[in-house]
This record gives structure tokens, sequence and C-alpha cells, in this order.
């Protein structure tokens, strides 16, 4: 008699699912490996003139992707809660593997990958898998591309006005220069990525931020930075003066995103006029006498944010770059002293103030209810 079994897997590395087969004519218990390349072409192309939150998208079948030379890749079959059974490359392998009845951790992974590097994708599959006595089990690797990349396009306005700079990426691993005239994605780790600009002429110790983004594994994020002062210009860097584009392109490995950034005044926090937005209070941490801005999200708790009312809290709120955030992780705390700033800005008192657009002058915290935050507030404005 012959079953076949589909197991789904939520794993880290974006498992897909295996399938296994077992054959219950067979003396030993086996296991046994191949590679399914289905899914490796691509399915996307750039929604022409559409702009970035018009939330539309075309998918058009006009291109293969290359799929990794699987022979190259790293496979690891673990007894669980035992001894490493086979580690090396796939090519190599065993052709079937006899074992002991038993569960097993089984990996495949295209290469290493640690710091931000041009040139990584990194795929990976793996899962648990069952060993019976007697049958013979055959898994089938889907691997998926497991870190993200993040490409820059600079418009001519933008390179004119920050000639002295250079932009840098960094995620959770390390930081990687982006020079103006590279044009290939960088391989980041999944999670957060900040873009900077660091000052040529100051040894390496002044920049400033231009932007966060959450990156997970398979997002191709193209970021297009442009500066305020013309409005617009053509494109250089990722592609020439085409690389500004919008819309969103989708393939099916691969998530592929679009966004456009206009970076005006360099924003410190210096004056109202310049005030940074929440998202970049954790490069201004321990400053004093910064003005942020946001929208009055809520108020927090260890645990929760609070953005409907009846509120009954007083000493905080919560405020965001987005009106109407919900998302605690989004979010600044703002703790409210006691006197004018508490009686003017708390919810408790003022529900009205709810999603309105608030600037706040204080010290940035490194931690407020576990969020950046900022206390100490000396003023404020309410739009």
């Amino acid at each position: 008699m012959r079953r076949e079994i589909i197991l789904l897997c939520a794993v880290l590395s974006s498992c897909s699912g295996f399938s296994f087969v077992e054959d219950d004519t067979e003396k030993e218990g086996e296991l046994r490996f191949a590679f399914n390349k289905a899914g490796w072409s691509i399915n996307a192309i750039a929604a022409e003139g559409l702009g970035t939150n018009s939330g539309l998208f075309q998918i058009q079948n006009s291109a293969q992707r290359a799929y990794p030379d699987s022979n190259s890749f790293i496979l690891t079959v673990k007894r669980v809660g035992g001894d490493v059974v086979y580690s090396g490359k796939y090519g190599e392998r065993p052709k079937t593997f006899k074992l002991s009845v038993g569960n097993y951790d089984v990996e495949v992974v295209s290469g290493s990958f640690s710091v931000p590097e041009f040139d990584a994708p990194l795929y990976s599959d793996s899962g648990t898998v069952v060993v019976e006595e007697n049958k013979v089990t055959n898994l089938s690797f889907l691997c998926r591309q497991s870190n993200g990349a993040l490409r820059l396009g600079f418009s001519s306005d933008f390179l004119s006005r920050f000639a002295g700079y250079i932009p840098e990426i960094e995620d959770i691993k390390g930081v990687k220069e982006y020079p103006y005239n590279e044009s290939r994605y960088l391989y980041v780790n999944p999670g957060d990525v900040t873009i900077k600009l660091r000052d040529g002429a100051s040894s390496g110790t002044d920049r400033f931020l231009i932007t966060r983004k959450s990156i997970s594994a398979r997002e191709m994020v193209s970021v297009n930075l442009h500066s305020s002062s013309n409005g617009g210009g053509g494109g250089s860097g990722s592609g020439g003066e085409s690389s500004v584009i919008t819309g969103i392109l989708i393939d099916t490995t691969s998530i592929w995103i679009t966004d456009d950034i206009v970076v005006g005044d360099k924003r410190d926090g210096s004056s109202r006029e310049l005030a940074i937005r929440v998202e970049e209070i954790a490069g201004f941490v321990g400053a004093k006498g910064v003005w942020v801005s946001g929208y009055v999200a809520g108020y927090l708790t260890t645990a929760s944010l609070f953005s409907s009312p009846p509120f009954d809290v007083e000493t905080n709120i919560a405020v965001a770059d987005k009106k109407g955030e919900l998302v605690r992780s989004l979010c600044a705390g703002v703790a409210l002293a006691s006197g004018s700033v508490r009686e003017a800005l708390n919810l408790k008192s003022n529900p009205s103030n709810l999603g309105k657009k608030v600037w706040l002058k204080g010290t940035i915290t490194d931690s407020y209810f576990g969020l950046k935050g900022i206390n100490s507030v000396t003023d404020y404005v309410i739009e």
C-alpha cells in the first residue's frame, strides 16, 4: 500500500511544505532527497506610472530567474536531540540514508550569509521528518529566498544636493556603504534596516537617518531618493535615468517593492520645522531638546497600545508617523510629567487629541514601556 502525507511547517526559513512518500514494502528505514524546482519563473513587471500607494500592480510572465546549482547547497541531517548524521554538499550526499527510526531535523541552504553583501541571495528550506521502520521517506525540498535585499536609486537633484555624503545601509548584523554609482541589490538580514547619509567631510562621524524599513525574507525593495529642493529630477545610480520608477513588482520567489522618499532639509530636531519622525528617533537616543512630530495614536501600557476611548491613563501618550496607527511597535511613548504638558496632551482629559498631529520637544530615551520614547517634554504644539 502506498500513502502520501503532506506536512506543512511553520519555520523561519520559509518552509513551503514537504511531501513524504511512504512505501510499506521496504525492509529498512531510509531517507532520500530531491529538489523541487517548481516556482522559479518570474511572474512580474513594474506597473508603469502607478503611485506606490495606489495598491495597483500588473503581473506578466516575462522572464526566467536563474536557479542556483542545487549540488552546491549545504545539506545537514541531524537526529533530534542527537548527533549530526550528515553535513556537506548536497551533490556529494549518499544516495540514501539508512537511519534508525526517529525524528530528524533536515536543512538545506545555498551558502553562508551574515552581514550585508551585494550579489548574495540566500535560499533555504528546513523541517523535521519522521523516519519509520521498514519504510522509505522521500523528502522534496522547495527552497526560497531567506534574506531580503535593498537597492537605492538617486534623482539628479538628490545627487547634486548631497554630493558630499555617502549612503549607508545597516541591518541587525552590520553596515555597508552604497555608493552613488552602485546599481545592484544589497542583500540584508530580515528585520529592521536603516538608510543613512554619512557626511564625507566629518571623519565618518556625522550621520543622519533617512528612513527605517522592516524587510522580510524574499522582499526585494527599491528605494528612490529625491531632494525636495527641486521636486524631482531624473534618476541615476540604480539604472540611470530610468531608475526612479513606481509600482510594485511581484514574482513567484520574491516580493518586489518600490518606494519613493523625498529628503528635504536635514532633519535634526533642532527646531519644530526640522522635527524628526518617530521612525528616526532611534538615531537620537540620549539627545536633549529634540523636536519630534507624529500623530497621537493612544496611550501605552506594558503590553498594549490603547487607541480607542474611554481613556483612563493620563501619564503618557503614544505617537506614530501614520495617522490611525494601531501597531504598538511602530509607536513611540511620550512621558507626560504633571503640569501644563500633561493637562494639554493626555487623552483622559482630552480624548479629541486622538489622531491629531503634535510636535513635541524633549529628551529621546532608549526605552519607555519597551519602545523608544520621549520624556522631559518642555514644549509642544498641537495642530
